[in-house]
């Protein structure tokens, strides 16, 4: 019998491993993982940088990527992520990233059902709510290391709702490697603790023995954040990041979501699920849940960033508060009271049959089918920045001038720039709106639009050539300053700066 046990935990999957696998199977084929997770450019410096550091064997300190602010302090506070990037670029390039971070989101989606399971929430909820998470973090699937930040919060809310009374060294210590490699890898590593410290807050409020644990815990994820290259300072960093109103309203990914796009629906679903879970959860008595709940529906209402959190740890508290009131509920007229109890033991059933299973031994056998079908003849465009969205077209052209050009472009293309030309090409802006502040962002945004003030600041900068996005205004106007266009494809037009003046 314990044969038999084993065998079905290693090598027969479970519910989890099953719909974890689909979701795999859509990022490669119908989601077209391979181009749109390099839809965003801060992948092309991310990958560069890891080179950098492991070339070296130093984290920078310094900016060495631009020409418009070179040498500045800079903080490469997701340096380990892009050491992971720049491992999986060397083994096969983008395809190679694209597969780490198709691992990366197995990872995630196999989390979030443990943490569905862990909450209580029934098999046909947990169906309907895979379509709303998918919908909700598909926006953010980018190979970017904030998706490595997604794992540690799922395992974070799981450790949370967990964590057993008695405290173990063991389990201690890995608390505080999980908080060193979180702080190295993402800038998100504060959340991990505040929901420890908010959990151990209730439960010392109910007098029970977990909350040591979990204060514990929540402590030794704090220590280990600071175990990086740059100490506090990181913190600090992040701190004044995060504050900066000025400098975050005039980044796209921190604007509230358009709930007017295609797929909306299901967010907004997901919105009023999370909503009714707040009230939900404060009435059963789960402040940790209710206050958590609360934050990361506030999140998502303010920055498009927010969402996908809501999605992977707000949905699965508010459907458990949900769940629990269904079950709970009296004076239900009879034939729903029927219903209601048949879900309710279907979903017994189903459960008690589902933990005897794992497949665990399966796993990298699946990613190892994943990797071959990616690099088969089914998949010949293979992995790449999209060329509906970035000047591929032009990149022979852009790499046969000077060395020394200084080259206008927008913070789009910043990054594959830095990623096609090896770091080696400097560039005026890129995605790293930290680095730059709020003043430069605010100044940069006359140019795009050819704004009231943009020859100035345009003059400013000596720019030799530019790279210009079709959608921007500087196509009417540099013409008529006498700029010569050199180059186009589908997403861009490349100039020459005249030989005499911009003001002719």
């Amino acid at each position: 019998m314990k044969e038999v046990s084993w065998v079905r935990r290693w090598f027969i999957p479970d519910i989890a491993f099953l719909l974890t696998t689909i979701i795999l199977l859509y990022c490669l084929t119908s989601f077209n993982g391979m181009q749109m997770l390099f839809r965003d450019s801060d992948t092309g410096w991310h990958i560069r940088n890891g080179e950098v550091v492991l070339a070296t064997a130093q984290v920078p300190h310094t900016e060495p990527y631009s020409f418009s602010k070179p040498g500045g302090a800079w903080f490469a506070w997701e340096w380990l992520a892009d050491c992971s990037m720049a491992i999986a670029h060397q083994w096969d390039g983008l395809r190679g990233v694209y597969f780490l971070y198709l691992a990366v989101l197995g990872a995630v989606t196999w989390l979030w059902f443990q943490l569905m399971w862990t909450l209580g929430v029934w098999f046909i909820p947990t169906c309907l709510a895979t379509w709303i998470m998918l919908t909700a973090c598909n926006i953010h699937w980018l190979a970017r290391p904030h998706l490595y930040g997604w794992v540690f919060l799922l395992l974070a809310a799981l450790a949370a709702e967990r964590g057993p009374e008695k405290l173990k060294w063991t389990h201690l210590s890995g608390v505080f490697l999980l908080g060193v490699l979180w702080a190295n890898i993402h800038g998100s590593f504060f959340l991990g603790a505040a929901i420890l410290y908010l959990y151990a807050g209730e439960a010392f409020l109910r007098l029970q023995a977990r909350w040591k644990t979990l204060a514990a815990w929540a402590t030794a994820a704090t220590l280990g954040s600071f175990v990086n290259p740059y100490g506090w300072h990181v913190h600090e960093h992040i701190v004044r990041y995060l504050s900066d109103k000025e400098l975050l309203s005039h980044v796209g990914e921190f604007q509230s979501f358009n709930f007017f796009v295609d797929g909306a629906e299901a967010i907004t679903l997901g919105m009023v699920m999370v909503g009714a879970g707040i009230a939900l959860n404060c009435m059963q008595g789960h402040w940790a849940r209710g206050i958590l709940c609360t934050v990361l529906f506030a999140g998502a209402l303010r920055s498009a960033r927010g969402i996908p959190l809501m999605a992977l740890v707000g949905l699965p508290l508010a459907l458990s508060a949900i769940c629990q009131a269904i079950a709970e509920a009296r004076d239900l007229p009879e034939r729903i009271a029927k219903l209601r109890d048949s879900m309710l033991q279907y979903n017994t059933n189903l459960r008690n049959f589902d933990r005897n299973f794992k497949g665990y031994a399966l796993m990298p056998v699946v990613l190892v089918l994943l990797v071959l079908a990616g690099r088969s003849a089914l998949f010949p465009q293979g992995a790449g920045f999209p060329v509906d969205v970035f000047p591929e077209k032009l990149a022979a052209q852009i790499a046969a001038l000077p060395a020394d050009a200084r080259i206008f472009t927008s913070d789009r293309f910043g990054g594959w720039i830095l990623y096609r030309y090896a770091g080696q090409r400097k560039v005026f802006f890129d995605g790293r709106s930290d680095y730059y502040g709020a003043k430069f962002s605010k100044d940069y945004l006359l140019l795009p639009e050819a704004r009231p003030g943009w020859e100035p600041y345009w003059k400013q900068w000596n720019f030799t050539h530019a790279l210009v996005p079709k959608d921007n205004a500087l196509n009417e106007v540099l013409p008529l300053k006498g700029w010569r266009q050199i180059g186009k494809d589908d997403t861009a037009l490349l100039y020459e700066k005249p030989s005499n003046s911009i003001t002719h």
